[in-house]
């Protein structure tokens, strides 16, 4: 299990509803806030001109969700020659939280999505953390616009691994499942 502390007060912990004492993980987190981002998108007003979109689709049978993400970001030039992304906020009414104390202070759902699928593509390409060599992000990219202007996007596609855990009160709940160390 890759271990994560989403912080006190966040909108998605990582940690499962099968077991709501145990410890948090990176993959639930990351599908935690890619399925936020979605039901957010589906039920927000949209910032308009935006091309912004999730879809999810999930396969009950395979359990696996197909997921994929395309966010307008900022780029920016960083002491030291690094270049930084920022998603902005495209969803009017979003009542996310990145929680303090844990290892995302994201100001908003879109700039959280990108720094956790990051966060998980990094774990899936260290190999003392990903010995099996599993991979569920076939594509985590950052793109300039083409004509030297300063639009630039991040995408991602990813055939994340998920659970469907039976309720106590009744009804299910899909979540990521937990495939690093």
């Amino acid at each position: 299990m890759a271990p994560h502390t989403s912080g006190s007060g966040g909108s998605v912990s990582g940690i499962s509803y099968s077991d709501p004492q145990g410890a948090a993980s990176l993959e639930r987190y990351v599908y935690g806030i890619l399925s936020l981002l979605e039901q957010q998108e589906n039920s927000l007003t949209r910032v308009p001109q935006r091309t912004d979109r999730i879809t999810i689709t999930a396969n009950l049978s395979t359990k696996t969700a197909a997921i994929d993400l395309l966010l307008n970001v900022v780029p920016a030039n960083a002491a030291g020659g690094v270049t930084t992304y920022t998603a902005t906020d495209y969803l009017v009414g979003s009542t996310f939280t990145s929680g303090t104390g844990g290892s995302s202070s994201a100001p908003n759902l879109a700039q959280a999505a990108m720094e956790a699928v990051i966060a998980l593509k990094l774990r899936e390409l260290d190999p003392t953390k990903n010995p099996d060599k599993q991979t569920a992000i076939t594509r985590c990219t950052h793109t300039l616009a083409a004509s030297g202007g300063t639009d630039a996007t991040f995408s991602t596609l990813l055939e994340f691994p998920i659970e469907i855990i039976s309720l106590p009160g009744g009804g299910n709940v899909i979540e990521g499942k937990v495939y690093l160390s």
